[in-house]
Order: C-alpha cells, then structure tokens, then sequence
C-alpha cells in the first residue's frame, strides 16, 4: 500500500503507525500476523491513554485488566471498550490457532481503524473536529474463494431439496472443483507475498523494538511527570467522551459487533456470509445465528437462532440508545410471521438469553 490507513497517528507516537502499517502490509501474506499487530496496536492505545489519566501499570499488567481500569476511571464509551476486546481476543486467537481468514483480518483492520480515529480525535491537535477519509481495503486475495463458496452454500441448500434438477448437483460438483484450484491459487498468491514481504521483515521488526523502546520510555516519563490526579483522569474523560459524541458506526462495523457478542453467547454468526440468501440452513448438533431469515412480505429479521433444527428465538439487533421496548412488537412480528422450512422442528417455547452489550440488545 502507497499510503495507510492509519498514517494521521504519526502525530502521537512512532510505534503507533508502525504496528498499524506492518498490519496492513502483511495482511495478503499472513492475516494472523494482522490480528496479532492490531491486538498489540490496542495494547499500545491504552497504555498511552492510562499514562495521561496518571493510571498506575506495569508491563504485567493484562490487556483486560488495564481496559478495566481505565473503564473505572474515565468511563470509556461501551462501543469504543467492546472495540478494544475484540482486538485484545481476536489476537489472542490469532496467536494461538493459526487459522486466520482474511475476511477475519480485514474486519479487524475496519475496527483498528476507527479505534485509531477515536484516539486521534481525543488526543490529536485537531481534537474531535478530526475527519478522516473513507478505509482504504488492502487487495483481498481470498475474494474469489468466498464468493465460490458462497454459490456452493446456496447451490447445496437447492440440492438439499427433493425437487433439485439434475443439472444444479452437476454445477454444484463443477463449483466445488473450482474451489479447490482457487485455493490453490490463493495459497501460491499467499507464499509470493510471504517471500516480497520476508526481505522488509528483518528492518521492520528492528524498528519496531526501537520505537517500542522508546514508546515505553515516553510513558514512564509521563508517568513520573502525572500522579493519579482528579485533575488528570477528568481531562482525559472528557477528552476521550468527546471523541466518542463524534463516533458514527455505519452498518457493517455494527454487525461486526453484534456478530462478536453472539459468538461469545455461544452462537455461530457471520452477518456476511451465514445468511438465509447465501444457503445458510439449521443444522444438527449446531447453534447457529442465521441472519436475514425472510417473515412476512419482503420483510426478514436480523437474526433467527436455531438450536440444532428448531428455531428458539428471533433476535433484532438495535444500538443501546434505542428504545427496545418500542421495539419488541417487531420482532414479535416476525416470530409471527416465521418461514418454516421442511426439514426444521416447529418453533418450541424456549428462549434464548443474550447478553444486551454495547451496540446489542434483543427482543425475543
């Protein structure tokens, strides 16, 4: 990439923009190294933002410790703290599975980025009147893979059918031939990328323990130069509630989120590619969040989850400033107006009980 996405935080600190850049440059060649640099890209944000508060910590001080701190002391926004916990796990995960998709990098590029702008529009010179222009992709290597992938799901959800033709399992096996010559091709796309990057990697990583070195110097002078004063931890509130006034989240960060937030509830979901359009179908032995499951008319709720083959609960997904009560007739419109497939359970009483978290809250 000419230029970064992240290129206004040169403004605070050297190993900001490292971190995010070395992120975006290794994003077509190894995604969980992405994940892995924009979770160390989160750790760096708080660190800086607990000095200026004047909130004690040390270099053993845990990720999630450290946001619960400074959640207690200048009461982050919930969509900016739900944003650094999901960089915090999603790394973690990275660092321990190795089975990063870029679909899964890419999200936690999207989410980096308007952490950052958030930082910059509470510390930078501009303040909160900061605009930053649109995200600018990196080149997504694994786009044809998917996009077969999601005419197999549909074409296997035709077949599961009595009724398929013979010539739909016909395209279907074409389909899943191609997909495994696309990903051949994904993965010598994948190892030319890992050898351009190999010869920038040594100068990288030797910059980027400088920097570290000094960013952790500058914050043990900032520290020394701050005490865990009323005066410091209100600036920084009400620097950081400004930026937050300013935070707009178009629809696909938000499902993002909500995605997130019902994985840790114990669901499958992806807004993006586990939908009713693209083949997504109830399955044994499997909880799953299929979204854009079709009610009544043209009408389709966010979520329907399905507990193996029956349907437990429709779930709409709002931001928490919405009034939910108000509501709640929809989505019992929609459970009204449920579409039964012929291999499914009948809707039983069960509910489901999701955690109402910072962009979600449920009507069931």
């Amino acid at each position: 990439m000419s230029t970064s996405n992240f290129a206004f935080l040169a403004e605070h600190d050297p190993v900001f923009l490292q971190l995010a850049s070395t992120a975006e440059q290794v994003f077509a060649a190894d995604p969980n190294t992405t994940l892995i640099k924009l979770r160390q890209l989160g750790e760096a944000l708080a660190q800086d933002i607990a000095a200026r508060s004047g909130i004690e910590f040390t270099s053993d001080t845990s990720q999630a410790d450290l946001l619960f701190r400074l959640n207690r002391e200048i009461r982050l926004d919930p969509t900016i703290r739900e944003m650094f916990h999901i960089l915090r796990i999603e790394g973690n995960m990275a660092t321990h599975q190795f089975r990063t998709r870029h679909k899964e990098a890419m999200d936690g590029l999207k989410l980096a980025r308007t952490l950052a702008v958030w930082f910059h529009q509470s510390f930078g010179k501009a303040g909160a009147g900061f605009r930053p222009g649109p995200f600018q992709p990196p080149a997504d290597p694994s786009l044809a893979v998917r996009q077969l992938q999601s005419e197999i799901d549909q074409l296997r959800a035709e077949v599961g059918s009595q009724n398929a033709a013979l010539e739909t399992k016909q395209q279907l096996a074409e389909l899943i031939a191609r997909e495994k010559e696309e990903y051949a091709v994904l993965a010598g796309q994948m190892d030319a990328e890992a050898r351009t990057y190999q010869s920038l990697a040594e100068e990288q990583a030797a910059t980027l323990d400088r920097v570290k070195q000094e960013f952790e110097q500058r914050l043990q002078t900032l520290q020394s130069q701050l005490d865990a004063s009323q005066k410091a931890t209100q600036q920084v509130t009400q620097s950081t509630q400004a930026a937050s006034r300013q935070l707009v989240l178009n629809e696909e960060l938000t499902r993002i989120l909500i995605d997130q937030q019902l994985i840790e509830a114990g669901w499958q979901a992806d807004t993006q590619e586990l939908t009713y359009a693209k083949g997504a179908r109830p399955e044994k032995g499997k909880n799953l969040a299929i979204a854009e499951w079709p009610t009544l008319g043209n009408e389709a709720a966010d979520y329907l989850l399905f507990a193996g083959l029956t349907p437990i609960a429709v779930v709409e997904a709002k931001r928490e400033n919405t009034n939910v009560a108000g509501k709640i007739p929809q989505a019992e419109r929609y459970s009204r107006g449920y579409r039964q497939l012929p291999d499914t359970n009948p809707p039983g009483n069960a509910k489901a009980t999701l955690p109402a978290g910072p962009t979600l809250k449920t009507a069931t």
